[in-house]
């Protein structure tokens, strides 16, 4: 089994107005416990999609915007630049090992990657690694429904029990859980 990676062909659709509407990034924004002056990261962060609003939300901070597609951080940077946003730094990652010191985030970031990863505990360890003490991790994951034609196939998604299993299992507090739509749901927790 390896990693499922998005086709960047069909990058447009991550940055589509539907899926916009459908996400309300705002009303994301608003759940998350964001400081103007914290350090968060975007794993996974695609084309940019939420790293632009989050950078907008931390006037005084800074978002760490990671993926491990070349095409993705590209994209990401180039929206970065477009919006002239300076607290915004793009880096390529890999899977698990990411290019930030241990204990520097006051918040990660992860919208619709936990159901590509190989080592799912492992992934949320190194997570864990990069919050300082007290720091949030806020996700965004799929329902297991029925196949339909948008989001990953149903035997990659994740069931709200397991990803709360895994978080707890690592050591992290879930605080919030909140259905964004039908198809799609929101937990943050806590170090």
């Amino acid at each position: 089994m390896t990693t499922h990676k998005f086709d960047p062909a069909n990058m447009d659709q991550l940055l589509s107005s539907e899926r916009q509407e459908k996400l309300d990034i705002f009303r994301i924004l608003s759940l998350l416990p964001l400081s103007p002056y914290h350090v968060v990261a975007d794993i996974g962060c695609g084309p940019g999609l939420f790293t632009i609003p989050l950078a907008k939300a931390l006037p005084g901070g800074k978002v760490y915007a990671l993926d491990i597609q070349k095409e993705m951080t590209e994209a990401c940077q180039r929206r970065a630049q477009e919006a002239h946003l300076g607290n915004v730094e793009v880096m390529l990652t890999k899977e698990t090992v990411f290019p930030l010191e241990r204990g520097s985030l006051d918040g990660v970031f992860v919208a619709f990657v936990l159901h590509s990863q190989i080592d799912r505990s492992g992934f949320l360890r190194s997570v864990m690694d990069l919050l300082k003490p007290g720091g949030w991790l806020a996700q965004l994951n799929w329902h297991l429904l029925p196949e339909t034609t948008q989001g990953p196939p149903p035997e990659r998604r994740i069931a709200v029990e397991e990803v709360l299993r895994l978080a707890e299992e690592v050591g992290f507090r879930t605080v919030l859980r909140r259905e964004l739509n039908d198809q799609q749901y929101m937990m943050v927790s806590y170090k």
